[in-house]
């Protein structure tokens, strides 16, 4: 997981650096261009003065007709004073046959005053004296180039977004296959000798030919290994749900755990407060199983020590039917409050830490709920809420 969360971070480092350098590369080849551009202006605004500096020279038009056109970005000349409007040209929105008015004159100081931000005007000399300035813009490659890194990189992230979610349908739908792979298996394999069993207590019913303790109790716990099994069977199938009246559930998952509890400590006291009669729908054998793990996990979370496990039903506004269970154990640090429904995370030396991911599977993929840390502190407990839909 740690090695995971590294491999993520480089990637987002290296994608980071990347996003860096496309948009120092395009800003870079923008002042380029604009340098380019003010050096191609100034060298017509010299011609124009040098021509203009001869004594038999009168035609003052030459500059608009002859070399502004040549010119494809935007500029607008104006007067000393920058409210007085000259000529324009390229500018976007007014066509440079216009005729001058006061609304186009109010756009055409907005476009100077805008153009100024990021470039300085050009003097326009005649005889050593400065008549007017030339205000220009970018032209529309330069705005098309601006444009062209965020393009770019949003189509990128888009790219990265949609390989990201199908790597991860692609991951999910391989874990779940793992899941139903491993969960056929358990049950194909539980089959066979579960029916050995049955087979072979009946036999020894019949050939004893009296009732006895200890053949109830065996055929108590084949029937358990066959309600396993069937747990088992339903997972990565069509799950068959119908109305559960919830103090069933309760009562079943009771009476199992307290026939385990007194096996793993003596100490050890489960509670049950089912404060509502509202029903759910859902399939009971996997309910049962996703409380089981719950309870399970917080009596090994109190190991080998005097405490409780406490589980409160309650409805909420009656809509939802909110499940606490809690317990008097060692706690989880809230780092890790997300971390233990994820398959392999445990704290025992033994096991696959699947227990509390199977019942996360079991009550937001097949029930559609939401099972999470309510609260939690080291040394003082743990509580695991679990929201369900109500009937």
């Amino acid at each position: 997981m740690i090695h995971s969360l590294r491999i993520k971070m480089l990637l987002a480092f290296v994608s980071f650096l990347f996003i860096l350098g496309v948009l120092f590369y395009s800003q870079k080849n923008v002042h380029e261009l604009r340098r380019e551009a003010k050096d191609v202006l100034l060298f017509y605004t010299e011609l124009y003065a040098r021509i203009a500096s001869e004594e038999d020279f009168t035609d003052f038009s030459f500059l608009f007709d002859e070399i502004l056109t040549r010119i494809s970005f935007p500029i607008v000349v104006t007067g000393r004073q920058n409210h007085e409007i000259s000529a324009w040209k390229n500018v976007p929105g007014i066509p440079d046959t216009t005729r001058m008015s006061p609304t186009v004159h109010k756009a055409l100081i907005e476009r100077v005053h805008v153009m100024d931000r990021f470039t300085e005007p050009v003097p326009l000399t005649y005889d050593t004296l400065i008549v007017g300035y030339i205000h220009y813009g970018d032209s529309p490659t330069i705005r098309r180039l601006k444009w062209m890194p965020y393009i770019e990189l949003g189509g990128a992230i888009l790219l990265i977004f949609i390989g990201f979610m199908v790597f991860q349908y692609i991951r999910s739908s391989e874990k779940k296959f793992i899941w139903v792979g491993m969960a056929k298996e358990t049950a194909h394999q539980l089959g066979t000798p579960i029916s050995s069993l049955m087979g072979w207590l009946a036999l020894a019913r019949e050939t004893f030919n009296r009732h006895h303790e200890i053949f109830d109790e065996m055929d108590v716990d084949i029937h358990r290994l066959e309600k396993v099994s069937n747990r088992f069977s339903q997972i990565g199938s069509r799950v068959q749900q119908k109305t559960i009246d919830l103090q069933d559930v309760m009562n079943h998952v009771r009476q199992y755990m307290e026939r385990r509890i007194p096996q793993k400590n003596r100490q050890l006291k489960i509670t049950f407060h089912v404060e509502t009669n509202r029903q759910i729908r859902g399939n009971m054998d996997l309910i049962e199983w996703g409380m089981e793990n719950l309870i399970k996990n917080a009596v090994d979370a109190i190991g080998d020590n005097a405490g409780q496990v406490e589980v409160h039903v309650k409805d909420q506004n009656g809509q939802k039917i909110i499940i606490d269970v809690s317990d008097t154990g060692k706690g989880i640090p809230e780092s890790r409050w997300k971390t233990i429904f994820k398959p392999g995370y445990s704290t025992k030396k033994r096991g696959w830490g699947l227990g509390l991911s199977l019942t996360k599977r079991i009550f937001e993929e097949y029930h559609h709920g939401r099972i999470f840390v309510h609260q939690s502190k080291e040394g003082e407990g743990t509580t695991i809420r679990l929201i369900l839909n109500s009937e």
